[in-house]
């Protein structure tokens, strides 16, 4: 069965009925400047909440960075340039929401806080925290992953967010690696993927990290939402060369690496990553994905 014929099938396991390609642009983050113009009109800039309409062209400048909503699957343009927005949508497995799929297993990573969910006593002392005149002295037996941890489970993510960017400085070894990663993630949560891809990709993890599984899934696809496969390749084939069959975080990279191979034309490697993912776990949802695709 061809690529097409293949990425087909997988598009009926995603809750999204109308084709992404009829389907508007939201401009969900902006820094910088983004237009759009239709045919050979003129160039209209766009501002957050803004819809872009379907076939038509994008274009980013001025240092721009912005985050791009298409159904449910988002698109990051983080390269001064001009885009089509057929392109951005992508072909067959580019359709697909592996966000959905992937956040089966693994939704701590690819959630969003809505937006009236706000904490106020948490934003209160955040603003604290960054206040010149704000003196705190540290705990030295305080540990910021464990608190930080928690705080993200009773919702409180600004709370955490600020723990973790704590424990980035007082912390040290794997704990430090992981309160930088874990800060990085509570960014993405609040809806700040500048902040969260800055601090991602200031994390150096170490082989045997125990969020090393967890820091490959999400810079995959930090990588393949920002349409830089190549990176997103490198990033899973280094996982994946010592965690070949280990459990769900290997389950879910080999479905990325599906992905990123289908990008990069490689169909052979692709389909062999499906099958990987495939057996690995044949009932849970990103199992059940993979074997579809193959068929």
């Amino acid at each position: 069965m061809n690529r097409q014929k293949i990425f087909m099938i997988v598009g009926m396991l995603v809750c999204t009925i109308m084709p992404l390609s009829a389907v508007d642009f939201e401009v969900a983050f902006l820094e910088g400047r983004l237009e759009y113009r239709e045919k050979q009109g003129d160039w209209r800039l766009l501002s957050i909440g803004d819809t872009i309409p379907s076939d038509c062209s994008i274009r980013l400048s001025n240092h721009g960075f912005a985050e791009l909503i298409v159904g449910s699957r988002r698109v990051t343009l983080i390269q001064a340039g001009i885009y089509n927005s057929s392109e951005l949508v992508g072909n067959g497995l580019g359709k697909v929401d592996f966000r959905q799929i992937i956040g089966s297993k693994f939704s701590t990573l690819l959630i969003r806080r809505p937006d009236d969910a706000h904490n106020t006593v948490a934003a209160v002392r955040a603003a604290a925290l960054d206040s010149d005149d704000f003196i705190t002295w540290e705990n030295e037996s305080a540990n910021y992953l464990e608190d930080g941890l928690a705080l993200m489970e009773a919702g409180d993510f600004v709370g955490a967010r600020e723990t973790f960017k704590k424990g980035s400085l007082w912390e040290s070894g794997t704990i430090q690696r992981e309160c930088v990663f874990r800060h990085g993630i509570t960014e993405h949560i609040l809806g700040n993927p500048k902040l969260a891809r800055n601090a991602l990709m200031a994390v150096n993890p170490a082989e045997d990290d125990s969020f090393l599984g967890e820091y490959t899934i999400m810079m995959a696809i930090m990588y393949i939402e920002s349409m830089e496969y190549e990176q997103a390749n490198k990033t899973v084939s280094s996982y994946l060369l010592t965690n070949p069959n280990d459990g769900a975080a290997t389950q879910a990279v080999w479905l990325l690496s599906a992905y990123s191979l289908a990008e990069l034309g490689d169909e052979e490697g692709s389909r062999e990553s499906l099958k990987k993912a495939a057996t690995l776990d044949t009932r849970n949802e990103i199992g059940i994905a993979a074997a579809d695709m193959l068929k």
